[in-house]
């Protein structure tokens, strides 16, 4: 005979649920963590040079701000300045208060509201991340906005209307320097906060603008930004083609010209990368990776970008970690090619060379002079960094002079 079955045993009757305390919660709260702590913490976020979040960690209270740096009173600090973000500048240079930005190290988008830009004209983002404007008052005197922490950095003399790239470099450690590109004059300048108005930079040769702006564009400027530097690597460019070639690479900076060969320069997380687009007869792209040494003066040809992916455009380049960044690739170019009004994106291999369009389908589109993403259909990271390279939007200032 089966053993009977024991009825069901009553269930105890439990009090309200109560939410137990974190046991990571000192006895008198997060406010009287200390100071030890939250600057470990703090330090964290300067690491992935997410300074937005470092102000909003100093924001939660007294006691985290008195144990933190504040930016506002540091701008020159290397911990607070932008080092790994690029702007998405057609919203950047739009009339709203919104900017995009992309964190090219750690993979983050970020969206911002800035009420700050509607007190003055936006005339362009540098390659790190910061927003060169205007004062909206008659001498449109310069500013220089960090929008992830809000510091700006005022200069007294007035923006050259025709700015296409800018920079701003550190060469003394705490002295800061605003550096312009005029693309209509075809003349740079560089200020200081306390400069009555911008000086031009005079070069002997011509060409150099066109150097000294590649460099900016690719984020190589803060390196490469010596005449002695310039010499030894035009040196080095010409063992590697031949001296009338490379002395052209830099002075022509438009598809088709200039013996059907393009250079870009590009950092690569503090080394200079060099990469050159050759044209062939029959139309058929073929590209080198360079890295050029500015200690020794040395460049070689490179089979690996190691975590890297590189985008270039007609107009910007930079790098990407390709661990933050799904879908891309180490090794590889990312480049537009240009049929007409249309373009498209194609990729390749550093380690054999092999190039393939990424997507059959057309993926800009030329509107009003400028290039554009193909609308009614799912965009991929891709396309979003390959459109940061393609076009320079117009300045404000610039806009509202012609009008």
């Amino acid at each position: 005979m089966a053993d009977p079955v024991p009825p069901p045993a009553k269930r105890k009757k439990e009090g309200p649920i109560c939410l137990e305390t974190s046991p990571l919660l000192p006895p008198a709260g997060w406010s009287d963590l200390p100071p030890d702590l939250v600057r470990r913490v703090a330090d964290s976020l300067l690491a992935t040079n997410d300074l937005d979040w470092y102000m909003d960690y100093r924001a939660v209270c007294s006691g985290w701000r008195a144990a933190t740096a504040d930016p506002r009173r540091a701008a020159s600090d290397p911990r607070f300045r932008p080092r790994c973000w690029i702007v998405l500048e057609e919203v950047f240079l739009s009339e709203g208060q919104e900017i995009h930005l992309v964190n090219t190290v750690t993979g983050r988008f970020l969206r911002k509201i800035l009420p700050q830009l509607g007190d003055y004209h936006a005339v362009t983002a540098t390659h790190s991340g910061y927003c060169v404007l205007a004062e909206k008052g008659a001498r449109h005197a310069a500013r220089v906005l960090n929008p992830l922490t809000g510091v700006v950095i005022r200069f007294a003399a007035p923006v050259p209307l025709d700015v296409g790239v800018a920079d701003l470099t550190f060469p003394h450690g705490s002295s800061v320097r605003l550096a312009v590109f005029c693309d209509s004059s075809r003349k740079a300048y560089s200020a200081a906060p306390h400069s009555k108005r911008f000086v031009r930079y005079k070069h002997k040769q011509q060409s150099a603008f066109d150097y000294f702006r590649k460099a900016v564009v690719g984020g190589a400027y803060a390196s490469l930004s010596e005449l002695s530097v310039v010499r030894e690597l035009m040196i080095s460019l010409g063992k590697f083609l031949n001296y009338r070639v490379s002395t052209k690479v830099f002075s022509v900076d438009r598809p088709g010209h200039g013996y059907a060969i393009r250079c870009f320069l590009v950092d690569l997380d503090g080394d200079i990368g060099i990469v050159l687009k050759f044209l062939n007869a029959h139309e058929a792209h073929s590209l080198f990776a360079l890295q050029f040494d500015t200690d020794t003066g040395k460049l070689w040809r490179v089979k690996t970008t190691g975590r890297f992916a590189i985008f270039i455009g007609d107009h910007r380049c930079f790098s990407v970690d390709v661990d933050k960044f799904p879908g891309t690739e180490a090794d590889c170019v990312y480049y537009t090619e240009h049929l007409g009004s249309s373009a498209h994106i194609c990729k390749c291999n550093i380690r054999d060379n092999k190039i393939e369009r990424i997507y059959e389908a057309t993926d800009f589109v030329k509107q009003d002079k400028k290039f554009v993403l193909v609308a009614d259909r799912p965009h991929t990271i891709i396309h979003f960094l390959s459109s940061y390279t393609i076009n320079t939007p117009d300045s404000q200032l610039a806009l509202q002079q012609i009008s």
